[in-house]
């Protein structure tokens, strides 16, 4: 258990490897109400696909992960989720940090837009706006579908078809994975 509840500066981020897979495993099943943890499921149906995934690590632990996966629609989007940490270790800004570093991580490989299907007011403090994503047809619509343009004006005037990678609609809803 955790000393302190500011931790997330002693953490170190860095993107997955194949030896992370139990862990992620690990955190996803006691993150996620879904019967499966689903990140693999994803990873393994985008075997051909782009991927960024980033661990969060303290003291040679991994207690949190990210993935964001190269998705159909806008030139250069990608996906975001699933986004968990363990339980003893929420609440410290380690999921707000997962989130930084593959946004910057995205942005460097020059990546234009994220979308997500998440709670408006976590992933607004990133900038994402339900309003972003208004030219999105996804089955997917609705108040909780945000965009974050990466590159200015990458989504502006877009408007189409929005598929998410396979995987996705198996998330089911989080118990308070971050």
């Amino acid at each position: 258990m955790p000393e302190t509840r500011c931790i997330a500066t002693r953490a170190t981020y860095r993107r997955s490897t194949p030896a992370d897979d139990a862990a992620i495993r690990e955190i996803e099943a006691r993150s996620y109400r879904a019967a499966n943890p689903v990140s693999s499921e994803i990873r393994l149906n985008s075997a051909d696909t782009d991927t960024l995934s980033l661990v969060a690590e303290i003291d040679g632990k991994v207690i949190g992960h990210i993935l964001m996966v190269a998705m159909s629609g806008p030139a250069g989007a990608l996906a975001l989720a699933p986004l968990a940490v363990l339980p003893e270790w929420r609440e410290m800004q380690i999921g707000t940090e997962l989130v930084r570093h593959a946004l910057d991580l995205a942005r460097r490989q020059g990546w234009q837009s994220v979308f997500v299907q998440g709670q408006p007011d976590y992933y607004g403090r990133f900038g994402f706006r339900s309003g972003t994503a208004d030219g999105a047809v996804t089955n997917l619509q609705g108040a909780r579908l945000l965009a974050l343009e990466l590159s200015e004006d990458s989504l502006s005037g877009w408007s189409g078809e929005l598929e998410f990678p396979e995987g996705f609609g198996q998330l089911g809803n989080p118990a308070q994975s971050v």
